[in-house]
């Protein structure tokens, strides 16, 4: 995601902030609100990273992977992840392979892994977020809320970019912890 999908927003509702800043696994919680979680890979790809981060600059190359996460058939999240080759190529997690599991699965389970802090950002209504939601039927109102994270790996980097859908945003942002329920309603 570029620096530029930003937009400057006021801050999301208390109990979104909750989730936005919690420095758990949001796999984890986000599975504890539903019958069914899956995720749903919408592209794996190697390609120049768009923006610089932890370990790497803009233009070098890295290994991409963009899934939604749904609750109950419904997609909450988006969630971007940046891979350097290094980071790929070392053999602490499989990424090729991880098809339809979670990566927070893999992430949080290995022994070498360091999380670092939690960024929320918003994200504009032409930004990837936005457009995927879209795709999936769910109209952003003013942009998304999002978190990023770099996570090591035997000390190699990695950055995972979360990004809560208007379906996500409209259950949490009231009650901060509510259960799926089918489809999505006005959105």
């Amino acid at each position: 995601m570029q620096a530029l999908d930003l937009a400057p927003e006021p801050a999301p509702s208390p109990a979104l902030a909750l989730w936005l800043r919690d420095p758990n696994s949001l796999t984890l919680r986000l599975k504890s609100l539903c019958r069914r979680f899956d995720v749903e890979r919408l592209r794996e790809w190697r390609g120049p990273a768009m923006r610089a981060g932890p370990d790497w600059q803009q233009g070098d190359p890295l290994w991409h992977r963009e899934v939604l996460l749904k609750l109950d058939g419904v997609p909450w999240v988006y969630a971007l992840t940046e891979v350097p080759l290094a980071t790929f190529a070392a053999g602490d997690i499989d990424f090729q392979n991880l098809g339809s599991q979670p990566l927070g699965e893999a992430l949080f389970g290995a022994s070498q892994m360091r999380r670092g802090p939690v960024e929320v950002a918003r994200y504009a209504m032409d930004s990837r977020p936005a457009m995927v939601a879209l795709s999936v039927g769910q109209q952003p109102v003013e942009g998304l809320w999002g978190r990023g994270r770099t996570f090591r790996l035997s000390g190699r980097a990695l950055r995972v970019n979360e990004v809560f859908l208007p379906y996500a945003e409209q259950r949490l942002g009231s009650s901060g912890n509510q259960r799926s329920s089918g489809e999505p309603k006005g959105v």
